[in-house]
C-alpha cells in the first residue's frame, strides 16, 4: 500500500498527497510540536516540510515504511530547527556540569509517559530543542553542533542543563 502511494506522490498525484498528508500528519505534527510547543507553529512546520517531502520524493528510494518514516522526521526536524534558529539565539557554553543520575531517577518515578512529554515540553526552548534532538531523535552532539551552530561541548552543556532542570521538575513531582 505504501509503496503504492509513494509511487502515485513521484507522478504528482493531488489525491496520493492527500492521502499521504493524512496518513502521517498526526504523526509528524507530535514530532515537531514536541520541539516547537506551539500548536500554530507546528502547523505551519508541518506544511513546509510536506512540500519539501513532496519536492524531494522523487529522491527517496522506497525500502519499508520504518526507512520512509525516518527519511520524513530528518526533513521535519530540519524545518523544526531552522524555524527555531529564527526565533532562538543559542550561545556556546563551557561550563562544567558534572552528570546527573537522572535515568536513574526517570526509572524509579512513576510518572506516566503524558506527565514525562509534558516535562520535556515545559523545559525551555533552547533546552528542550537540544535534549528532543539528543535523548529522544538520536542525533550526536556533533549532529546536533552542526545544526545549531553551535559547539559540540555547548551542545553537551545544554543537555546537562536540560536533564538538571527535569530531574530537579521530578524531584519536585511528589511533593
Amino acid at each position: 500500500m505504501t509503496q503504492k502511494l509513494i509511487a502515485e506522490l513521484k507522478r504528482n498525484s493531488d489525491k496520493a498527497q492527500k492521502q499521504f498528508y493524512y496518513k502521517y500528519a498526526d504523526m509528524m505534527f507530535l514530532l515537531i510540536y514536541r520541539y516547537v510547543n506551539n500548536e500554530q507553529d507546528a502547523g505551519s512546520i508541518i506544511n513546509q516540510g510536506f512540500y519539501k517531502i513532496f519536492i524531494k520524493i522523487n529522491d527517496f528510494s522506497y525500502i519499508n515504511e520504518q526507512a520512509l518514516i525516518g527519511w520524513m522526521k530528518k526533513i521535519m526536524i530540519n524545518e523544526a530547527l531552522s524555524f527555531l534558529r529564527k526565533k532562538i539565539h543559542y550561545v556556546d557554553i563551557n561550563e562544567n556540569y558534572s552528570n546527573s543520575s537522572f535515568a536513574q531517577n526517570i526509572a524509579e518515578n512513576n510518572l506516566a509517559l503524558e506527565e514525562y512529554y509534558n516535562l520535556i515540553t515545559g523545559l525551555p526552548p533552547d533546552l528542550r530543542t537540544v535534549f528532543n534532538m539528543y535523548a529522544i531523535d538520536g542525533y550526536t552532539h556533533k549532529e546536533i553542533s552542526e545544526k545549531m551552530g553551535i559547539k559540540e561541548s555547548s551542545s553537551r552543556v545544554y543537555l546537562l542543563r536540560a536533564r538538571k532542570v527535569l530531574q530537579e521538575k521530578l524531584l519536585n513531582h511528589g511533593k
